[in-house]
């Protein structure tokens, strides 16, 4: 049993000599030897040129981004909050011009919204909204492709109803005489 402890003994001291950890705080000869520093480096020592914020920046709830989206577009009143949240400004001005040009120019919008979505690391629930906005956009877009092909097909459809009838008249006027 006797030689068990000493065994793990021995090998727990060995174990914090290789490891470096310290039992005591006065410095050996040995450490001398080694030359270890006694002060840290001063590249490390330096503070961080820039300054921490003074509290962590939050992002808005996915709440609070529905209510800005519907207070932009109309028929919503927000209630005052003092907060200010990341992206808010960014948030209300893309809303401001989705609501605006997403029947007339769907394109300007979607080029907005991903700009949008790239410049913050936003949270999940954010980017799951972004993301129905960029769905909703891009039935916008095919939307207007549709009716664009839609109008061509009807204009050709009146051109070729005018040149018939434009025949049919000419038809008439040929029995007549």
């Amino acid at each position: 049993m006797s030689a068990r402890l000493m065994a793990i003994v021995w090998l727990t001291s060995s174990l914090v000599f290789l490891s470096g950890c310290e039992i005591t705080n006065t410095q050996t000869q040995g450490e001398s030897a080694l030359n270890v520093p006694s002060q840290p480096d001063k590249k490390t020592n330096q503070p961080n040129p820039k300054p921490r914020p003074k509290a962590e920046p939050i992002y808005p709830s996915a709440a609070q981004v529905i209510a800005w989206h519907a207070n932009q577009c109309g028929g919503f009143k927000l209630t005052p909050d003092n907060e200010t949240y990341l992206g808010e400004q960014a948030l209300k001005a893309f809303f401001s011009t989705a609501c605006l040009k997403l029947s007339s120019d769907p394109n300007t919008v979607m080029s907005q919204l991903l700009k949008l979505d790239q410049a913050y690391y936003w949270p999940d629930d954010i980017k799951h909204y972004l993301w129905l906005q960029k769905q909703h956009v891009l039935m916008q877009i095919d939307a207007k492709k549709q009716q664009q092909a839609l109008n061509a097909k009807m204009q050709k459809t009146l051109s070729s109803l005018a040149a018939i009838e434009q025949q049919l008249l000419l038809r008439e006027e040929t029995k007549e005489q």
